[in-house]
């Protein structure tokens, strides 16, 4: 009897043995860097993807750029047409904003995508740096939970709520350590692979149109011209060149600002939301059942079944799982 109990106490130590042996190495550094180690092509084709997204903001904000500096330029601006040959006297005053205003409105709008992608894409590629930094201490929370769990199991029976709290912190907190290490990464490759196939063949359309659009409006004789009586001059003749482009390239560019739309919404939101997705789906699914998690948040009936568990005697605790843990597949028998 004493070598059977023996035994079961050995048995019983195991676990906890294995997990502070685990919780050691990832305060270590050794488990996060072994991930990393592991990931490293998929980091790095993450990163070469988003530096290409980045340069690729960069280039069409340059077109766009010149054109709003001459939008905001001419906007203002007057022209007097004195109409003496036909009537005495006769004159009028055109602001040019007015004539140009549905094309400057369509580069307002490229100008404020360009910016909010580039926002975006600064920014993931900042959290994809730091995704082995965010990890860690969740991992190491975790760990730490599953740990203690595996000591009081020694005197606590399974469905007690001390054990089912520490129990839920280890698979939550293990599941945050896993958005970093595993789904973020692999959601921008998902984007990325989506992007590939769909948004990039419209791309060379978009910056043709953008550079053209940056040319008609290039203010280089205007900046070069030091005379104020030149520069008005110069400036009335562009603004009557940008009333004709307008007037004849008007559709092009409004078709070329809705790709340029379409691209940023489905590669900055589309495609990234669907990749997470999938993977949030896919992790909870595989993930739910191995680690006791309810298929709901924490709700007021979790609250007061803890509360009920904790005043109850030990001995009055009820022995079954809670109900409202993710179902378990059922295989139908012969």
């Amino acid at each position: 009897m004493m070598n059977v109990s023996l035994r079961k106490t050995v048995s019983a130590l195991n676990t906890p043995l294995v997990l502070a042996i685990l919780l050691l190495l990832t305060l270590s550094g050794f488990t996060t860097g072994m991930t990393g180690k592991l990931t490293t092509t998929l980091a790095r084709r993450n990163q070469m993807y988003l530096n290409d997204s980045i340069s690729d903001t960069a280039h069409l904000m340059l077109p766009v750029g010149i054109a709003k500096a001459a939008a905001d330029a001419v906007e203002g601006s007057t022209i007097n047409i004195e109409a003496g040959a036909v009537f005495t006297k006769a004159g009028m005053t055109i602001e040019a904003g007015d004539i140009l205003q549905p094309m400057l409105d369509y580069i307002n709008l490229a100008w404020k995508l360009l910016l909010l992608s580039m926002v975006y894409l600064v920014i993931a590629k900042s959290i994809l740096v730091g995704t082995e930094a965010l990890a860690t201490p969740l991992l190491v929370i975790s760990l730490f939970a599953f740990f203690i769990d595996s000591l009081t199991a020694i005197i606590l029976i399974k469905q007690h709520a001390v054990r089912l709290a520490l129990q839920r912190v280890g698979s939550l907190f293990l599941l945050c350590a896993l958005l970093f290490l595993l789904i973020i990464p692999l959601t921008v490759t998902g984007a990325a692979y989506l992007s590939r196939y769909t948004t990039d063949p419209m791309r060379e359309d978009v910056r043709a149109s953008f550079s053209q659009i940056g040319n008609v409006f290039s203010m280089e004789k205007f900046h070069a011209t030091e005379e104020l009586k030149d520069k008005a001059i110069i400036l009335k003749d562009k603004i009557v060149e940008l009333g004709k482009y307008a007037k004849e390239s008007m559709v092009d560019v409004a078709v070329a600002v809705c790709k340029l739309v379409a691209i940023k919404l489905l590669n900055g939101i589309v495609f990234p939301l669907v990749s997470f997705a999938f993977l949030i789906w896919l992790v909870r699914g595989c993930l739910c059942p191995a680690l006791g998690l309810s298929d709901h948040p924490l709700s007021a009936d979790d609250i007061r079944r803890f509360r009920g568990w904790i005043d109850r005697p030990p001995d009055q605790q009820p022995i079954h799982a809670p109900t409202h843990f993710c179902p378990k597949t059922s295989s139908s028998s012969d």
